[in-house]
Order: structure tokens, then C-alpha cells, then sequence
């Protein structure tokens, strides 16, 4: 029961047990009062009439048409004349009943004034007694009366007390309305902080969670830097600050066996020739200056597109994955510029071109012969002597140029015939039960066509503004799964979904409209939309997670020292790339990170899985690190 409830009931209790104190005192007061001023009257009313009766001739008509004036002028329950030995020699009553109040009023409070009685003398011999008794049912009336208009302002005032007490209640529980809404984000993991009420004692419960909250996140910038350290050793170059061979190996790897990603791609690298001239002629510092540039010029080149990855390979050689269908000409010349603005003229004195060889691939094909094409087209490169790019294909089929008018008709149409599907894989806990399925979209783009993938057919909707009904329609598709079978299903949202405040707000309406439904689904979104569109990525927890939905980051790794800055988000889980996972069982650089990025995730109450598991020593290295979930080739469900 609220506040305000109980002091509403409580005023209710108070002004009952008042007015019930009070209308007891006052009414017997009052009735006291009452009965004895109309025993005063009674008594000065008999000896009037008494003296008057007197001094007139004792004949009974004259005595009786007294009597009947007197009582007829008055309000008199009765007038009696008895005679000395009490006989009743006249006699006047009133019959009539009280009307003017409740008759349970009158029984309740009986009124009994005692009569007037005086002496009735006939010269010097007594003639009679009189008995006078006043009506009552007038005292009755102003009793009533009294008792109504006290019972209205206890009512009054009670009510005035209750409206008034609601709103110092409100001032005064505004705070704690805060701490509990802190308290229920501690719950749900998100640690925030409120200001501090005027309340003495609501201010040291506040004070005492913002201090609460104030360590939790301190503590959880400090174990991110520190896994950031961690991370750096183990995956990041030290001279370049790319990722090292070892990390952009299993990049690429990751990338190009991923099934969900585009059908196509390539891989560049660059090499600064007789980087051991430069050393030996300008110095170590100088070689490594002209390394750093080259990387930095990479690095720009990569942007924010998470399709693109660098990564030095070793020596002199910076590399480049570029996912998803590009034209080789544009590619080259894009590498070949930066390259060249980079650090052209600083490698002038060496007498030889920079060498740049780009290898197409197709997803599927060996990492090893991508890179066997990628040093073949090199070389070539290298032997060529003009620095331009060369481009080797592995066993790559030729595809016409795609075109963004044809994509967006083709994608619209297979949309409204209904040519879209998902195709689920188990996310299996550590003990071996079912978490969820995984459920990735699959497009259908002509009725005897092939399903293709996410990563071949979404680059094109985004660019052809179907993004946001794709999406809807893998939520109404999972919705629709649901209803086959047990278990939660996890589906994708795109970034550009996350920053459309009118998709999402779709989305809700969706959800709202099965709200058992709503708490089975949940939703991977990008690491990048999280960090780079922080207040979108916030309305969007704010209005699903209510929903019942759990929310986490799919392919973590990029930003993943920094989710000490989600504190406020309450994150459900994280999905941890397969570039990190690939070889975790022999990579115990990444196994530290892995082990403190779990001891993070943990803390703030947020579930850990692993992505493309591959085998079994993986898995079991997982489990031991702390993982609470795998997903991945090598993952079967029991």
C-alpha cells in the first residue's frame, strides 16, 4: 500500500476517532445543559401559572381555560392539577412524536428534565399541585443541529488535512521515489546517481547509494584501463598501435568463414621497401616513423567502416581486409594514394617502388591461400617497380557490377512476397541446456533463387532505405517462431534502426501488442552503435527492456574496455567476437583478457558468450575462463 494510502486512512482513523471524542463530549454537554435550563423552565412556568391560578376563583372552568391557555400558548409535553390527596383534577397533553430528527437520535440520547411542580393555594388552604413539564422535541432539534454542523468541519477539515498532508508527502517522498527508482536500476544493473533531498534522513540513504554507485563505476573504469592494458599486450602492435599478426589473422579469418558476412572481399597489403636501408642510413627511429605513418594512413583509410580491418603483419608490411563487394580499381587506387601522400618521398631514397598486392577472395576460401595471393600479387608488385597495386583473384568467379536501383527493386519485392526467413543456431549455456537460439535473416531474392545472406543483402538495403523494414520484419518473423516452440530467440538489429527514434517506437508497439512474447525475444545489437550513438542506443533500452526484452552487444571486441561506460544501460549480455575466440585454447594473452573482461561483465550482472566456437578444446577453455554460454560450429545442443 502507498504512502499516500495509509495517510489517507490515517486521517480517516484520526478524524473519526475526533469527531466521535468530540461528538460524545459535546453532546452530553450539551444535553446536561439543555435538560437543566429546561428544568429552570419548567419550574419558573409552574410557579407563574401556580400564582396566577391563586389568585382566581377555584372554579374548574375558569381553572381548566388557564390551564388550556397556558399549554396552548407553550410547548408543553403536559400541565397537571391533582389535588391534595393526588387526584388528577385537570389535565393538558401533547401526543404528538418528536419528527423533526432521526428517532435513533432520540434513543440514543434520551433528554429527561425534571418537571416543575408548585403549590396551588385557595387563601390560606392549599388548593392543589401543578405539575408543569416542558416538550423536549425542540431541544432534540438544536442537538441535531449542533451535532450536523460539527460532524460538516470534521469533515471538512479532515479532507482539508488529507490534501494537505498528501502534498507534503509528495515533497517529502519525491526523494525517495528517486532512491527507490536507484534502487530498482542497481537491480537491473545500471548504477546512477540522484541528488541529494533536504530530508535528514533521506539524505544520508541517498548519500549512502550514490557513494555505492559512485565505487561501482569507479571500480569498473578502473578494470576496464586495466583490461585495456591487458588487451593491448596481448592483441595491438606496440610500434603501430594496429593489431598485431596474430589478432588481424584471426580477423580475418573470422571474416571471411562468417557465413553471415558478405560473399566477397579482399586483402591488401602494403610493404615498405628495404625498411633495413632506412634503418641503416637514417636511423631506427627514422624506419620507425616511416612504419607509424604508413599505419596512421591505413588506419584512416579504415574509418569507422567495421567492414575494413588493419593489422601490421610483420617487418614492413601493413595490412588491409576490405569485406564485402568493391571495385579492384577504386580499392587500389584508394590504398595507393594514401600510401603514397603518406610516405612517398620518405622512401624515395631507397631507389624502389612501395609494392602494394591486393588478393580478392570469395567467403569460404582457405586464410592461407588468401595470403599465398596476397604475397603472389606482392611480388609481382615488387617485380613491376612502379608501386602500382596488383590484384590476384583466388579462384574467384566474375560478377557484374551490382546495381543500387536493381537491389533495392529486388530486395522491396522479395519483402512483400514474403521470401524472408531465419535461420536459428543454438546458444547452448555451460552446463549444456538451451539459452536461445540464434537467429540470423536469410532473403530470398527471386522464387527459385538462394537464400543469401545478411551480409550479402543488407549493405545493399541500407543504401536502398530498406534497413528499417528488414528489421521489422525479422521481428515479426520471430515473434511468429515463438508460437512453434519453447525458449527465447535472438535476432539483429541494425545500427541504423538503433538511431530511427520511429523504428524503435514500431518495434515497441510490436512487442507491447504480446507482452509474454516481448520477454522470450532477445536482441543483438552492433558493439559500435552502443559507443558511437550512446543517447540512441539508451532511448532504445529504455523503451524495450520494460518490454521484457534483454538486450546485449553482438561481435564485442573493438570497444569492449570500454563498457564501463554502459554502467547506466543495464546490459543483458555480450557476444564475444570469434576473432578472439578463434585459438583461445593456445592464445594466453587473450585468455587474460578474456578472464578479466568476465570478472567485469559479472560484476555489472551481464552474461558472457562466445562466438564461432570451433572445437572443443575452445569450448573447454571457455567454460574454465568463466564464459556462461558458446555459440559456434563446435556448440551442439544436449
Amino acid at each position: 500500500m502507498s504512502m499516500i494510502k495509509q495517510l489517507w486512512i490515517a486521517t480517516a482513523i484520526v478524524a473519526l476517532l475526533a469527531l466521535g471524542g468530540s461528538l460524545v463530549v459535546s453532546t452530553l454537554s450539551a444535553r446536561h445543559y439543555l435538560e437543566q435550563q429546561l428544568h429552570v423552565k419548567n419550574i419558573d412556568n409552574a410557579n407563574s401559572l401556580a400564582l396566577s391560578m391563586s389568585q382566581l376563583p377555584k372554579d374548574p372552568v375558569t381553572l381548566e381555560l388557564l390551564i388550556s391557555a397556558q399549554f396552548d400558548a407553550g410547548h408543553y409535553e403536559y400541565i397537571r392539577l391533582t389535588d391534595p390527596e393526588g387526584r388528577t383534577l385537570i389535565a393538558r397533553e401533547s401526543t404528538a412524536p418528536v419528527t423533526e430528527v432521526p428517532e435513533w437520535f432520540t434513543d440514543m440520547i434520551p433528554i429527561d428534565a425534571n418537571e416543575g411542580i408548585a403549590q396551588v393555594q385557595d387563601g390560606w388552604n392549599q388548593f392543589g399541585t401543578l405539575q408543569v413539564r416542558s416538550h423536549s422535541r425542540f431541544v432534540y432539534r438544536s442537538l441535531w443541529d449542533g451535532t450536523l454542523s460539527l460532524l460538516k468541519w470534521f469533515l471538512a477539515g479532515g479532507l482539508a488535512c488529507g490534501l494537505l498532508g498528501s502534498l507534503l508527502l509528495k515533497r517529502v517522498v519525491g526523494p525517495l521515489n528517486d532512491v527507490v527508482k536507484q534502487a530498482e536500476a542497481m537491480g537491473e544493473r545500471r548504477f546512477l546517481t540522484v541528488r541529494e533531498p533536504r530530508t535528514r534522513e533521506l539524505k544520508a540513504v541517498v548519500r549512502a547509494m550514490n557513494s555505492l554507485a559512485d565505487r561501482v563505476r569507479s571500480m569498473l573504469e578502473e578494470e576496464s584501463a586495466r583490461l585495456d592494458t591487458v588487451r593491448r599486450e596481448a592483441q595491438v602492435d606496440s610500434l603501430t598501435g594496429l593489431p598485431n599478426r596474430e589478432h588481424f589473422l584471426a580477423q580475418a579469418a573470422a571474416i571471411i568463414a562468417d557465413e553471415n558476412a558478405a560473399t566477397d572481399g579482399h586483402l591488401a597489403v602494403i610493404r615498405i621497401p628495404d625498411l633495413a636501408a632506412i634503418n641503416a642510413s637514417q636511423g631506427r627511429e627514422a624506419g620507425d616513423a616511416v612504419l607509424r605513418r604508413l599505419a596512421d594512413a591505413i588506419e584512416l583509410l579504415r574509418g569507422d567502416d567495421e567492414r575494413r580491418v588493419t593489422g601490421r603483419l610483420g617487418g614492413s608490411d601493413i595490412a588491409l581486409l576490405v569485406s564485402g563487394a568493391a571495385d579492384p580499381a577504386s580499392l587500389s587506387d584508394e590504398i595507393f594514394s594514401a600510401a603514397d601522400i603518406a610516405v612517398g618521398r620518405l622512401v624515395e631514397d631507397t631507389g624502389q617502388a612501395m609494392p602494394i598486392g591486393i588478393a580478392a577472395y570469395r567467403r569460404g576460401d582457405a586464410l592461407s591461400q588468401v595470403l599465398a595471393h596476397a604475397d603472389l600479387a606482392l611480388g609481382k608488385s615488387a617485380q613491376n617497380g612502379d608501386g602500382q597495386p596488383v590484384v590476384e583473384n583466388v579462384d574467384i568467379e566474375a560478377h557484374p557490377p551490382a546495381d543500387r536501383m536493381a537491389w533495392g527493386e529486388a530486395i522491396g519485392a522479395a519483402l512483400d512476397a514474403g521470401r524472408l526467413t531465419l535461420k536459428t543456431f543454438p546458444v547452448v549455456q555451460s552446463d549444456g541446456s538451451l539459452l536461445h537460439l540464434e537467429a540470423p535473416a536469410r532473403l530470398k531474392l527471386a522464387d527459385e533463387g538462394e537464400w543469401l545472406t545478411a551480409g550479402e543483402f543488407m549493405p545493399w538495403a541500407a543504401r536502398s532505405g530498406y534497413i528499417a523494414r528488414i528489421d521489422e520484419a525479422v521481428l515479426d518473423r520471430a515473434l511468429q517462431l515463438l508460437d512453434d516452440g519453447p525458449g527465447g530467440i535472438c535476432i539483429n538489429l541494425s545500427s541504423d534502426s538503433v538511431c530511427d527514434e520511429d523504428t524503435v517506437q514500431r518495434l515497441a508497439v510490436r512487442l507491447r501488442r504480446q507482452p509474454a512474447a516481448g520477454r522470450r525475444i532477445w536482441l543483438d545489437l552492433p558493439e559500435s552503435a552502443a559507443f558511437k550513438h550512446g543517447p540512441a542506443f539508451r532511448r532504445l533500452c529504455d523503451l524495450l527492456k520494460p518490454l521484457g526484452c534483454r538486450i546485449g552487444l553482438e561481435h564485442a571486441g573493438q570497444y569492449i574496455c570500454r563498457l564501463g561506460e554502459l554502467h547506466d544501460v543495464g546490459l543483458d549480455y555480450l557476444k564475444i567476437g570469434s576473432a578472439v575466440i578463434r585459438g583461445i585454447d593456445g592464445n594466453p594473452g587473450n585468455q587474460t583478457f578474456l578472464r578479466g573482461l568476465a570478472t567485469i561483465s559479472h560484476a555489472m550482472g551481464i552474461l558472457m558468450i562466445a562466438e564461432g566456437v570451433a572445437s572443443e578444446q575452445e569450448a573447454s577453455q571457455l567454460k574454465s575462463i568463466g564464459f556462461d554460454a558458446l555459440t559456434g560450429p563446435a556448440i551442439r545442443l544436449d
